[in-house]
């Protein structure tokens, strides 16, 4: 029998993190990128609408360019995707693992890896309304607390508070309430047509909503039906089945092509996503608009699938993993920048604010993700039968996965 070996670090004999797939973050960065660019370009257009560049381009390049920036709203579509396609294919692979899937544990790993940060950006959003609104918008901070803010964006609609995108937030939550349990339940076939169900209520919605000629910038997109579908997007693409596709790359770069193309058809021909104010023009024109995005969504989702993770830049998937906090903090970067270049009197503030608000975004959130999100990171790793993600200062690798136990599993 030989000697046994002693090891000087044992996490190399260790497997490496399972599930991890470095080109999601990638396309968590890209989601990112885009609500950026729709957050702080269209304020720009906007701004200069009847400047003296809206008269050299013309009516017709200025629609063009206000479709494009508009289809980089697509960008919070792609989040909802992504987000069901992979809470999907993970209680997938936890089902076949440990042959159940533990709703209790389900919850403490998103409220581990949700709330800290979002209710961090809460006291930021009552901070500023403190200091700048005087307590105006109270009853909107209340329905955020109860993750209903969409509800009430709907409703009344946005306000200048800089975390007022957190009611995407509250989409998010109402899905969790209901995907897991689903997914506890249902076969494959049963979850495809929950999918489908989804859709149809989507399409149902938009089409009375466009009848109605409801705003489409707030009426319609915060509405959570019409974002179901989003949802449902992702959920097909994982529950499809995984082949080898010839030409991987190719095949990849051209999904993800197509993805912005049906975005801004969406937006420039069926003026489904409007600017503030803007109303829905017919049923018919939702219904199609929603249905080219959601197909863009998966389109891209799948693209940067096909790429894999050798095609994926390192930086863009390491600004991926911290991209939960780039969406909190970037409307709040974007007024400090807008606010310190016009009391230094630059000549252009608004647009140099973009290049400096996106350099401060990522300064700030890369703190936020080692101070403040990392720790709930690291607990959330307890309660996990996959390991999806590496994070900062943990080692990417784990211990072989071990069944749940009984008394976890409700």
């Amino acid at each position: 029998m030989p000697p046994r070996q002693s090891v000087a670090n044992p996490r190399e004999v260790l497997a490496p993190v399972t599930g991890y797939r470095p080109e999601l973050d990638a396309v968590r960065f890209l989601a990112f990128l885009l609500v950026f660019s729709h957050h702080s370009v269209l304020e720009i257009l906007s701004f200069n609408e009847t400047g003296h560049f809206h008269a050299f381009v013309g009516d017709e390049v200025w629609k063009i360019l206000i479709g494009m920036f508009s289809a980089c709203g697509m960008g919070l579509c792609l989040f909802f995707c992504l987000s069901a396609y992979l809470i999907t294919e993970l209680l997938l692979r936890e089902r076949e693992k440990v042959k159940a899937i533990s709703v209790r544990n389900f919850y403490i790993r998103r409220v581990l890896r949700i709330w800290p940060l979002y209710v961090f950006g809460l006291l930021l959003g009552i901070c500023w309304e403190l200091t700048d609104h005087a307590g105006s918008q109270w009853p909107r901070l209340a329905w955020y607390v109860l993750f209903a803010g969409n509800i009430y964006c709907a409703r009344f609609g946005w306000s200048g508070n800089p975390m007022t995108p957190l009611w995407s937030i509250s989409i998010e939550e109402q899905f969790y309430l209901i995907w897991p349990w689903v997914m506890r339940f249902a076969s494959r076939r049963g979850l495809f047509l929950c999918a489908l169900l989804f859709i149809l209520l989507a399409n149902v919605t938009l089409f009375i909503l466009g009848q109605r000629h409801a705003s489409a910038d707030t009426t319609v997109w915060a509405n959570t039906f019409v974002q179901f579908q989003m949802f449902a997007a992702g959920i097909l693409l994982a529950l499809a089945p995984k082949r080898t596709v010839r030409g991987g790359a190719v095949a990849g770069l051209l999904l993800t092509a197509i993805g912005p193309v049906l975005w801004f058809v969406a937006c420039y021909v069926f003026h489904a996503k409007k600017s503030a104010g803007g109303l829905s023009e017919s049923g018919s024109s939702l219904v199609i608009g929603y249905a080219l995005m959601a197909i863009g969504c998966a389109a891209v989702l799948q693209g940067f699938c096909n790429l894999g993770p050798a095609h994926m830049p390192q930086w863009a998937v390491s600004l991926g993993r911290i991209s939960y906090g780039l969406y909190v903090y970037h409307l709040s970067a974007l007024r400090i920048c807008r606010t310190i270049l016009q009391f230094l009197h630059f000549s252009r503030p608004l647009e140099l604010s973009v290049p400096c608000g996106l350099m401060l975004t990522i300064l700030i959130a890369k703190l936020s993700y080692a101070k403040l999100e990392s720790p709930f990171l690291r607990l959330k790793r307890r309660f996990e039968v996959i390991h999806t993600r590496p994070i900062e200062g943990f080692p990417a690798v784990h211990q072989p996965l071990t069944p749940v136990p009984r008394s976890l599993v409700p």
